[in-house]
C-alpha cells in the first residue's frame, strides 16, 4: 500500500496503542483491550505512536528499566528498556520503525547510556540495521535466544547512545 503522508511520531497515553498492539503483537489475546503491559503506568514511561495521517501506523513504548534476565549486564549505566514496538504490515518498507527508534534514542539520549529490548526473531534484522548488538556475557559470548509463550523466539539485543 502506498501512503504518501510523512510520518509524525509523538508521545501519546497507552491507551491509543491497544489496537496496534493487538493486532501486531498479541493477536492470540481476547481483544485490545488486553494488550496492555504491567507497567504501562510507571514512572517514567513513554509512549510513542507513529502517525501517517491521522492514522497510528506504529507504536513503541520505553521503560526506565535494568535487564533482570541478566543483571550482569550493564552495571553502573542508565539504561532504558523498549517494549511493544510494532508496526502495521500495510505501513512496512515505510521506514515507520526506524523512526520510532530515532525518537527513542533522541528522548532517552540525554539521560540514558543504553537502550536495550528483549527483540523477537523476526525483528533482530531490522535491529541490527539500526545499530542494535546481540548482547554478550562477560566473555564474549552471544547471549541464548528464550522462548516467550504464546509470542516466540527471543534475543536481547542492545545500543550505546
Amino acid at each position: 500500500m502506498k501512503m504518501s503522508s510523512e510520518i509524525q511520531v509523538e508521545r501519546v497515553s497507552w491507551e491509543r496503542l491497544r489496537e496496534v498492539r493487538f493486532e501486531v503483537l498479541w493477536p492470540h489475546l481476547k481483544s485490545s483491550d488486553e494488550a496492555r503491559l504491567d507497567i504501562d503506568e510507571s514512572e517514567g514511561a513513554l509512549h510513542l505512536a507513529a502517525f501517517l495521517g491521522e492514522e497510528i501506523v506504529g507504536v513503541v513504548s520505553v521503560f526506565n528499566q535494568k535487564c533482570e534476565r541478566y543483571p550482569e549486564l550493564f552495571v553502573g549505566e542508565d539504561t532504558v528498556r523498549i517494549r511493544a514496538m510494532g508496526v502495521l504490515e500495510k505501513a512496512r518498507g515505510l521506514k515507520v520503525g526506524v523512526a520510532l527508534v530515532r525518537e527513542v534514542e533522541k528522548r532517552s539520549g540525554v539521560k540514558h547510556q543504553v537502550v536495550w529490548c528483549d527483540a523477537r526473531e523476526v525483528a533482530w534484522g531490522f535491529y541490527e540495521k539500526c545499530g542494535f548488538l546481540f548482547a554478550s556475557d562477560k566473555y564474549g559470548v552471544e547471549l541464548s535466544a528464550y522462548l516467550v509463550p504464546d509470542v516466540g523466539i527471543h534475543k536481547m539485543m542492545y545500543k550505546r547512545l
